[in-house]
């Protein structure tokens, strides 16, 4: 690429585990069908309704640093990009079985932090487990059992646009200020 950018996110997170099955809704499970239906896109605002039709407790408990983990096609459904905004709002990380595509895009469109095909992983950990996840290496520690898992990390592309913490933020350091005019 050339031109060496200056990434603002860290890589890892060391925290509770939060562990959900297959097949969880974006709409109306990850993130408050009523804030889609209102178009919310404040990721702060977001967090205050995420995961609670799973789990009523996790908007209050969650804490930054902890980590999701779930099953397979974890994002099902509808395409909005409230599911990861709301997951990115509380400040957790993804790790799971498999995403769907959607949901794989619109994650690192908002700069989730996720390892998104880990097969077997809900086996693996415990909800409530503590654990530490280094995303950029793919390493996931369960410091109850003491074991160590080595995931497949994202390729290096998708760092570039979550070293900047999303998308909209790429583009900004990479071209100028989101909020500069398009010129013709």
């Amino acid at each position: 690429m050339g031109t060496k950018l200056a990434a603002t996110q860290t890589f890892t997170k060391a925290g509770r585990a939060w562990v959900f099955g297959d097949d969880v809704l974006n709409d109306g499970g990850i993130a408050s069908l009523d804030m889609v239906r209102q178009f919310i896109y404040d990721p702060k605002i977001l967090a205050t309704e995420c995961m609670r039709a799973l789990s009523p407790s996790f908007p209050e408990q969650a804490r930054p640093d902890d980590i999701v983990f779930a099953g397979k096609n974890f994002g099902k459904g509808q395409m909005h990009v409230t599911g990861p905004l709301s997951l990115k709002g509380v400040g957790v990380g993804l790790v799971c079985e498999s995403v769907t595509r959607g949901f794989f895009r619109l994650s690192v469109s908002a700069g989730l932090l996720m390892l998104p095909f880990v097969p077997g992983i809900t086996e693996k950990v415990l909800d409530g487990d503590p654990v530490d996840v280094n995303f950029r290496s793919g390493r996931i520690e369960n410091r109850r059992t003491g074991e160590i898992i080595h995931a497949q990390p994202m390729p290096d592309f998708v760092w570039e646009i979550l070293s900047f913490g999303g998308e909209r933020e790429w583009l900004a350091a990479k071209y100028g200020s989101a909020d500069a005019p398009a010129t013709k």
